[in-house]
């Protein structure tokens, strides 16, 4: 939806950097009625397609409230606690692995969600 947004911007002249922070400056400018850079009917379109950025991020936050609620449960906060991992990381593994208790071996259970293993790190 912001390439969307960027690209019928674009087409008016109006450049915008890739990040949501740029695409939030490019809902400014489509929000504001007194900036005549745009015309009546792009303006009413690319609304429309502001209004859905401004939704999907909604429901994004959402999402992630809801994910950092559920993280609070025992397996996902230590799999949090992982370097380099967090809360997403955690709860896309859960996703993926089944139950870990019917795995003989953790490795076995990292193994079958396709997680890279590294190998032990022996001082030479």
């Amino acid at each position: 939806m912001i390439n969307a947004l960027r690209a019928h911007s674009s087409e008016l002249g109006i450049i915008a950097g890739i990040s949501s922070a740029k695409a939030a400056g490019l809902i400014e400018i489509v929000r504001d009625e007194n900036d005549h850079r745009l015309p009546c009917a792009a303006r009413l379109a690319m609304s429309l397609v502001a209004d859905q950025i401004e939704a999907l991020a909604r429901q994004i936050g959402e999402i992630e409230r809801e994910i950092v609620q559920e993280a609070k449960r025992d397996d996902m906060r230590r799999l949090a606690t992982i370097p380099g991992a967090g809360v997403i990381t955690a709860a896309s593994i859960m996703a993926l692995l089944p139950d870990p208790a019917a795995f003989k071996f953790c490795r076995l259970a990292g193994i079958n969600a396709q997680i890279p293993i590294q190998a032990e790190a022996k001082s030479g």
